[in-house]
């Protein structure tokens, strides 16, 4: 199966792709704009947290990740992850 086959519109995964690679995410951190309703939730619960406290659930969820899920948590995971990355590129940035 050619990459354009496997990663095209027929599936989904390209945008997972593209997100993971770039280690990005659509969800601005920001404003909200493109966040689903429970990333809303997790960025007004991690962003008045200290690095030092986003360094710490990184670190946690990263132990998570080999773990045995549903493909649900395992996507949702993932996306915690992203915005906390997200989050600490923003403290570096200070």
């Amino acid at each position: 199966m050619s990459m354009c086959d496997e990663l095209g519109p027929k599936y989904d995964y390209m945008m997972e792709y593209v997100m993971e690679a770039g280690n990005t995410s659509l969800c601005n951190i920001f404003d909200g704009s493109g966040c689903d309703d429970r990333s809303i939730k997790y960025l007004e619960k991690f962003k008045p947290k200290s690095k030092v406290e986003k360094e710490e659930q990184l670190k946690r969820l990263d132990g998570m990740e080999g773990s045995s899920m549903k493909t649900e948590l395992k996507d949702w995971l993932k996306v915690r992850k992203r915005l906390l990355k997200s989050m600490l590129a923003d403290h570096d940035e200070l």
